[in-house]
């Protein structure tokens, strides 16, 4: 069987668009991946290591590189230590969409 090029890219693409599932899975997955780039980004710009952020924290340098891994999932207390360590809040903020949720 001759080896056959494949678009990665398109490849993906179909499988978003006809699989809600892994459409939603996969849209989950580029925020996480979007929050995590912004914060390592911003503690870049600040001139802070993980081992600084982890003094100011209470929190292991481990686990702040944790908390910058991508399918890691810290407790909700550890994640708002790593953020105030930085100087920074989080804002919550509604969504502009017209998405209907179901009441179980």
């Amino acid at each position: 069987m001759p080896f056959k090029k494949v678009n990665v890219k398109e490849e993906i693409n179909k499988r978003l668009e006809n699989d809600v599932e892994l459409k939603k899975a996969y849209d989950y997955a580029q925020l996480e991946y979007e929050v995590l780039k912004q914060l390592v980004k911003m503690r870049n710009e600040m001139g802070f290591s993980q081992s600084d952020v982890a003094r100011q924290s209470g929190l292991t340098q481990q686990m702040v590189s944790r908390i910058e891994t991508v399918g890691n999932s810290p407790t909700l207390r550890n994640f708002i230590k790593y953020v105030d360590s930085l100087g920074l809040e989080i804002k919550l903020e509604k969504k502009n969409t017209n998405m209907e949720y179901s009441k179980v």
